[in-house]
């Protein structure tokens, strides 16, 4: 039996990255859910701009963190 141990490499952050990043998560998931509701509740127009700008937010995140990963 082989041992193998993966390595699991963090890199330090600013304490301010951390925060943007959480304030990026909560808004995504607060738009997530309005968007949700909405549809719920029978609002297409309400709906569409949640729904558009969760894409929005979401792809905004993905492209800061694909620009930002390699540093």
């Amino acid at each position: 039996m082989s041992d193998k141990y993966i390595e699991l490499k963090v890199k330090k952050r600013p304490w301010y990255e951390w925060v943007v990043w959480a304030v990026w998560a909560f808004g995504i998931l607060f738009i997530l859910q309005n968007a949700i509701s909405s549809g719920r509740e029978l609002e297409p127009r309400a709906a569409t701009i949640f729904w558009v700008s969760f894409v929005v937010w979401l792809l905004a995140g993905l492209v800061v963190w694909f620009i930002r990963r390699s540093k």
